[in-house]
C-alpha cells in the first residue's frame, strides 16, 4: 500500500522509499550520464560462474556510449559499494555484440567484442531471453548511432577513464592516496537485530578474533562442552571472526567418507556461529577446507555492506608430493572498506627435529598462495597468520623444565628456545610478523581430557605448537591466550583479540584529487605521446600440430615525429611470451616514418606441449603479448589458431574419454575432455597406448634394444611425425616405422603429460619396501592410469624374460618416466629407487604378483595383445 505525507499517523518518521537496482546502479555514474539498460548476465571459469550485471550507458559530455560490466557480492542489491567494475567496453567503430553460432548453447550465449581486445564471453539464463531480446535492440541501435557519426568526427570516450583506472590514473592515484584516504570513524546505522545502542555506531576502529585449535580428529563440541568459552572472550563483541581448526580429520577417513567429512564441518560451523558474542547477529562471510584444515570468517551482519570482495585458496603441503593435503593452508582475503586484509590458517610439519620442513611449508604457502584476482599474501594491508605451527621448545640436552609450568617466569624461561622465535630471528620464516607476548602455558601436548601433559611412552616435550601472528601497521593486540578449560582435544585452543584502524575514503577528496588526476594523464597523453601502429592484434597461426613448428608475420610502423622505442613486456610467468612461442626482435627502435616486421614461431613440440595443452584448458587463446612502447601506452596483441589434438601430451584420462580418433575433434572438443574430472571412461585403456604395445610385442626378436635412453627419449626419430598420424587417425595402413620408433613413441605417450603417470603417489611409491604395499597405492590410481601401468609391466616383463630388453636399463629409464618428480629427484637415491620400483614388476625373480588378489586390472575394453597373464 502506498503512503502519502511525511510522518506516519502515531507521529514516527516515514521511512525512506526502498531503492531499486537500478536506483543503486545510478549512483555510480556522473549526473550527466545514463543508464539506459541493465542486463543479468554470468561469466564461467571452469566450474565456477561469476554473476556479472551488464550496464548500457551514454555520456552527454562524450556523446557516446559503453557497457559497463559489474561483478556483485550477493542478491538482491543494497548498496553501491557492493559493485565492483570487472569490465568496460566502449561502443566504438570496432565494438561487436556477437553470438557463436556454432555453440550447441548459442541462444544462451554472447561475446563483446572492441578494437583493444579479443572477445570477452557471457552467458545468460533461459528466463532472461526476452530481456536480452531487449538489451541487444538497445546495444544495436547506440551502435547505428556510432556508425552514423560523420566520417571526420572524433569518439570522446575519456569519460570512461573514470571506470577503467588503469595503468597511469590508477598509478597517480595510489600515489596521491595520502590526500583522500582517511582513518576517522566509519559510520553506518545498526541493523535491526544488533544489540539497541545508539542510533548510529561509531568505529574509529574494528576488533578482529583470531582463534586456533587443533582438535586432535575429534568432534570437540556438544551441550557438555560448548565453544563459547573460547570464541566469546573479551568485553565487547567482535567485528570480524577468523577461526582456523586442524585435524579436522585424518587424509584416510576424508578419502573413505566424504559425505561425513561434510556433515561434520557443517556442524562445526554451525557450533561455531552460534558459540560467537551474544547480542550480535553474525553472518558466515567464507568458509574454506583443505581436507583436516579449515578456515571460517564471520563477520557482523551490518558490516558486510563494507567489505567490496572476498576470495579463497588453499596449498596443500605434506604426504604424496604436497598433493594430499593433511598439511598446508588455507587463506581467505578480503577488502574492508580500502584496506585489503588476508587471513591464513596452516598445519605445518610436526615432530621436534622437522624445523626445515616447517620452514619450507611456510615458503611454499607463501610462494604458491596466489587468489583468483593475482594477489598473494603479502599485497595486503593486514595479514593474520593462525594455526598449528608446530614449532617446539628444544631445550639443550640435559636440560630440566625450569619451573612449574603454570609459573609465567618459566614461560619466558621456555621460550628461550622456542624454535619460532628463534627462526624468525635468523630471517628463515615469518619476516616482518609479529606475536604478542605468551603468558599462557604451553598448548601441546596434554592427556585428552586433562590439563596434564603427555604421560604416554613417548613423554612428548610441551610446545607452543598454536599461535598466532600478524603483519602490518595500525593493528593493535588486545587480548592472546589460551583456554586451558576445553580439554577434548591433546592441543588446548588459542585466540586472539585486535584492534585494526584501516582504510577509508573520504569521497570529497577522492572526487577531487580523482578529476586532478584525470586532468594531468588526458594532458600528458596529448602532449607528444610516442606510439605506434601495428598492423594487427591478433596473430592467427591457423591450424598447429605436434612436433610441427609454424610462423607468422607482422608489420609495426612509427607514425609520430619522434623516435620509438619498443619491446615485448615480460609477464607474470617471467617471460613475454608462453614457451612455445619465441618472438624475434624482442626490444627494437623505429625511426620516424619507418617500420618493422615482428615474427612470431610457434613450435609445440616434446618440452613445451604440456604448457600448450595446460593454456588451451583455461583460455581461447595460445598467450597475449604485451607490446610496450617507452613513454607510451602498451598495445595488447592476442595470439591464437586452431591446435589439432594429438595423443601426445595428454593424460590417460582424457584419451579413455574419447570415443574416436583424436584426428577427428577439434581444440574445443578436447578442451571439455581435458576439463572433465568425473570417473566415466569411455574405455579402460588409451587405444593409442595398446597399438604400440601390440606392434611391438608382434616384432619378436626385432624389438630388442628398442628403447633408447632416458637422456635420448626426446631426440624424435626422421619418422616421428608419420607415426604421430598413424595414432592420431587409427589408421588401418602398415605402421609407419620400426621398432625404435614404436618405442620411442610409447614413452613419449608416458613422459609428456603434464602429470606423471603414478601421481599423486609417487612420493609413497618410492617409499614402499615391497610389493603388496605399493600395490596399495597403485590401486587408489584412476582405471586408466593404473591399467596401463599394469599392462606396461606385463609387456616389460616378458620382453626381459625374452631376452629383448636389459632389465636394469629398463627399470631405470621407464622408473624415472612413471615416477618423475620435481622435488623427489633431488633425493640423492632417487634413480636408485625409482629402479627398485620398477624391479618389483618386471623382475621375473621377484616375488609373482600371484596371491596377492591383484591382476593386470586391465578390464573390459581392451583388446587381447597376445601377451601371457
Amino acid at each position: 500500500m502506498e503512503l502519502v505525507g511525511d510522518n506516519f499517523s502515531n507521529g514516527a518518521k516515514a521511512p525512506a522509499p526502498i531503492k531499486t537496482r537500478m536506483d543503486i546502479v545510478k549512483e555510480r555514474f556522473k549526473e550527466d550520464e545514463t543508464v539506459i539498460y541493465l542486463f543479468d548476465a554470468y561469466q564461467m571459469k571452469g566450474p565456477e560462474y561469476s554473476n556479472r550485471l551488464l550496464a548500457l550507458v551514454s555520456s552527454k559530455s562524450g556523446g557516446t556510449f559503453a557497457i559497463i560490466a559489474f561483478s556483485y557480492l550477493r542478491t538482491p542489491l543494497t548498496s553501491v559499494n557492493e559493485l565492483s567494475i570487472s569490465k568496460v567496453f566502449a561502443i566504438d567503430e570496432f565494438f561487436q555484440l556477437r553470438q557463436d553460432s556454432k555453440s550447441p548453447i548459442s541462444s544462451q550465449q554472447f561475446d563483446l567484442v572492441t578494437g583493444e581486445e579479443g572477445p570477452i564471453k557471457y552467458f545468460y539464463y533461459p528466463a532472461e531471453s526476452a530481456n536480452y531480446g531487449e538489451f541487444f535492440a538497445h546495444v544495436a541501435s547506440c551502435k547505428t548511432l556510432v556508425s552514423s557519426s560523420q566520417p571526420d568526427t572524433v569518439l570522446n570516450f575519456r569519460w570512461l577513464n573514470d571506470y577503467r583506472q588503469i595503468g597511469e590514473v590508477k598509478q597517480e592515484l595510489k600515489k596521491r592516496e595520502s590526500e583522500y584516504i582517511v582513518y576517522k570513524p566509519v559510520m553506518y546505522a545498526p541493523a535491526p537485530w544488533d544489540t539497541p545502542r545508539l542510533c548510529v555506531y561509531q568505529f574509529f576502529s574494528f576488533r578482529i578474533y583470531c582463534a586456533t585449535w587443533n582438535v586432535n580428529n575429534k568432534q570437540c563440541y556438544d551441550s557438555n562442552h560448548p565453544l563459547r568459552g573460547w570464541l566469546a572472550r573479551g568485553d565487547q563483541p567482535a567485528d570480524i571472526y577468523a577461526i582456523g581448526l586442524q585435524e579436522l580429520d585424518t587424509p584416510a577417513k576424508a578419502v573413505l567418507n566424504s559425505t561425513q567429512l561434510q556433515a561434520t564441518v557443517a556442524q562445526w560451523i554451525e557450533h561455531m556461529v552460534a558459540s560467537v558474542h551474544p547480542g550480535v547477529e553474525y553472518e558466515v562471510l567464507q568458509s574454506h577446507r583443505l581436507l583436516g584444515i579449515m578456515l571460517t570468517v564471520i563477520v557482523r551482519k551490518s558490516l558486510l555492506q563494507n567489505i567490496l570482495r572476498h576470495r579463497y585458496k588453499s596449498v596443500a603441503r605434506g604426504v604424496f608430493f604436497n598433493t594430499l593435503g593433511n598439511k598446508g593452508g588455507v587463506a581467505i582475503s578480503l577488502q574492508l572498506n580500502e584496506a585489503n586484509i588476508c587471513f591464513v590458517n596452516s598445519h605445518l610439519a610436526a615432530h621436534m627435529q622437522n624445523v626445515e620442513e616447517r620452514n619450507q611449508d611456510y615458503q611454499g604457502i607463501v610462494e604458491n598462495m596466489r587468489f583468483d584476482d593475482g594477489r598473494t599474501i603479502s599485497d595486503h594491508d593486514h595479514i593474520f597468520w593462525l594455526g598449528d605451527l608446530n614449532y617446539r621448545i628444544q631445550e639443550p640436552p640435559g636440560q630440566q623444565h625450569p619451573g612449574p609450568l603454570s609459573d609465567a617466569p618459566t614461560y619466558e624461561l621456555l621460550l628461550q628456545y622456542d624454535q619460532l622465535r628463534q627462526e624468525m630471528s635468523r630471517g628463515k620464516c615469518f619476516e616482518g610478523y609479529t606475536e604478542g607476548d605468551i603468558k599462557f602455558r604451553p598448548t601441546y601436548k596434554y592427556d585428552p581430557g586433562t590439563d596434564r601433559y603427555d604421560s604416554s611412552e613417548k613423554q612428548r616435550q610441551p610446545a607452543y605448537c598454536d599461535r598466532v601472528l600478524w603483519k602490518g601497521a595500525r593493528i593493535e593486540q588486545l587480548a592472546y591466550d589460551s583456554v586451558m578449560e576445553i580439554r577434548q582435544s591433546d592441543h588446548k585452543p588459542v585466540y586472539s583479540i585486535f584492534r585494526v584502524k584501516v582504510k577509508t575514503r573520504d569521497e570529497v577528496k577522492y572526487k577531487r584529487v580523482q578529476e586532478e588526476v584525470l586532468k594531468a594523464v588526458d594532458k600528458r597523453e596529448n602532449d607528444n605521446q610516442p606510439q605506434i601502429n601495428v598492423e594487427k592484434t591478433v596473430i592467427d597461426f591457423g591450424r598447429i600440430r605436434f612436433n610441427e613448428p609454424s610462423t607468422s608475420y607482422f608489420n609495426v610502423y612509427n607514425t609520430c615525429p619522434l623516435q620509438v622505442d619498443f619491446s615485448f613486456r615480460e609477464k607474470d610467468i617471467h617471460a613475454i611470451c608462453e614457451p612455445y612461442l619465441h618472438v624475434d626482435p624482442r626490444r627494437d627502435s623505429l625511426l620516424i616514418d619507418s617500420g618493422r616486421s615482428i615474427r612470431l614461431k610457434m613450435h609445440a613440440d616434446v618440452r613445451t606441449i604440456a604448457g600448450l595443452l595446460r593454456k588451451i584448458r583455461a583460455s581461447d587463446n595460445f598467450d597475449i603479448l604485451i607490446l610496450h612502447v617507452e613513454n607510451g601506452r602498451d598495445i595488447f596483441i592476442t595470439v591464437t589458431g586452431d591446435y589439432q589434438p594429438s595423443c601426445f601430451g595428454l593424460s590417460m584420462e582424457t584419451m579413455c574419454r574419447t570415443d574416436r580418433a583424436l584426428n577427428d575433434y577439434t581444440q574445443g572438443q578436447i578442451k571439455q575432455l581435458m576439463n572433465d574430472d568425473s570417473p566415466d571412461y569411455r574405455v579402460t585403456m588409451p587405444r593409442e597406448f595398446f597399438l604400440l604395445i601390440d606392434y611391438l610385442y608382434k616384432q619378436g626378436p626385432h624389438q630388442e634394444g628398442s628403447f633408447p635412453s632416458f637422456e635420448a627419449r626426446h631426440l624424435l626419430n626422421v619418422h616421428f611425425n608419420a607415426v604421430r598420424d598413424w595414432l592420431d587417425t587409427w589408421s588401418q595402413d602398415p605402421f609407419p616405422g620400426n621398432a625404435e620408433t614404436a618405442a620411442q613413441a610409447l614413452m613419449l605417450l608416458l613422459d609428456l603429460p603434464e602429470h606423471a603417470l603414478l601421481e599423486p603417489f609417487v612420493e609413497d611409491l618410492l617409499t614402499s619396501t615391497n610389493k603388496q604395499r605399493a600395490m596399495d597405492y597403485i590401486d587408489l590410481l584412476s582405471p586408466p592410469k593404473r591399467n596401463v601401468f599394469m599392462h606396461l609391466c606385463m609387456f616389460l616383463r616378458v620382453g626381459i624374460e625374452s631376452g629383448y630388453y636389459d632389465l636394469n636399463e629398463v627399470a631405470a629409464t621407464f622408473g624415472r618416466i612413471l615416477l618423475r618428480s620435481t622435488e623427489c629427484t633431488a633425493w640423492i637415491d632417487y634413480h636408485s629407487r625409482c629402479s627398485q620400483f620398477m624391479r618389483m614388476f618386471i623382475d621375473s625373480n621377484e616375488d609373482t604378483q600371484g596371491g596377492n588378489g591383484h591382476d593386470s586390472g586391465a578390464g573390459p575394453g581392451t583388446r587381447a595383445t597376445g601377451l601371457p597373464a
